[in-house]
């Protein structure tokens, strides 16, 4: 039986699925290298990939030592890359915040809204922050028209890596948002770029047929929705609920989904322990600017 490794990021689980689907006779192992990292697995990690008869890898620096993608193609099996997938034409107030370097919680995991962040720090009122997501803010912002940026950057990358899949880009937003979040992508993405990896790396004929593994990992995570001016534009379906990660069953109640007031409240609470100038970066602070010229 052939074994095939994937190494990645939190898209690795996905890849992982979808090769055990367009190969069935192949025994596939998924390997999320942060994890490992962050575990100090390393040498164990690489042990077993050489185990395997080739490694699906994204790519990987340094910072990952012996993991590093140009140390993997080497001294292991045949290494095939796999890209990151990442596109924020559906969710442009996507942000992460970070104080020093380290990435900040939000009541979403890892991911903030650039709005509301940006209003917290401008001082508005908690209540007069829904009043701020409506056509104009989104146009003044560039959120409406970040789409086409965002395909672009998404197709380049995809090209780096020997894959023309402009035509499955159509295919994938005829469905309607494709990404839970900028950078966590439907499983049937994951499906169809694993696919193209596959026939790339001569281990599937180019009339393979596509497949839809049912696990969706990502959908596990955090989903953040398309808001419904943006979603217009652009011909998918809209909302305005937010779902934080899935976690274990609390005892004392669950809230999965969460509406539009409910984050700004959440996330109001959590900012008055954040210092100022952690608002003032990345693309936190880039909506900041914009927003103080619109609130005046």
């Amino acid at each position: 039986m052939m074994r095939l490794a994937v190494l990645g990021n939190c898209q690795a689980h996905g890849y992982a699925h979808a090769l055990a689907h367009l190969l069935p006779e192949a025994d596939v192992e998924a390997f999320e290298a942060a994890v490992i990292r962050n575990a100090k697995r390393v040498p164990n990690a690489v042990e077993l990939l050489r185990g395997f008869d080739a490694v699906f890898s994204q790519d990987f620096g340094p910072e990952f030592g012996k993991l590093q993608t140009r140390m993997l193609a080497a001294n292991g099996p045949p290494l095939h890359r796999l890209p990151a997938i990442a596109f924020r034409g559906y969710h442009p107030d996507m942000a992460y915040l970070t104080v020093e370097g380290q990435v900040q919680g939000s009541p979403l995991g890892a991911y903030h809204s650039a709005i509301v962040a940006a209003a917290f720090s401008l001082g508005l009122a908690e209540g007069d922050v829904p009043t701020l997501f409506n056509r104009l803010v989104y146009n003044r912002l560039g959120y409406v028209s970040a789409f086409g940026g965002a395909r672009t950057l998404l197709l380049d990358q995809l090209a780096k890596y020997g894959l023309d899949m402009a035509a499955e880009f159509e295919a994938w937003h005829a469905r309607g948002p494709f990404m839970h979040t900028m950078n966590h992508p439907c499983g049937f993405v994951l499906a169809d770029v694993a696919r193209a990896a596959a026939i790339r790396a001569g281990l599937l004929p180019a009339d393979a047929p596509h497949v839809a593994p049912p696990c969706d990992q990502l959908a596990s995570d955090t989903i953040w929705p398309v808001y419904p001016e943006i979603a217009e534009a652009h011909g998918v379906p809209g909302g305005m609920m937010f779902k934080r990660i899935t976690r274990q069953v609390a005892p004392l109640g669950n809230s999965t989904y969460i509406p539009l007031p409910r984050l700004i409240r959440e996330s109001y609470q959590m900012y008055r322990a954040l210092p100022e100038a952690g608002f003032r970066e990345g693309a936190v602070g880039k909506v900041r600017e914009k927003l103080a010229a619109l609130v005046g």
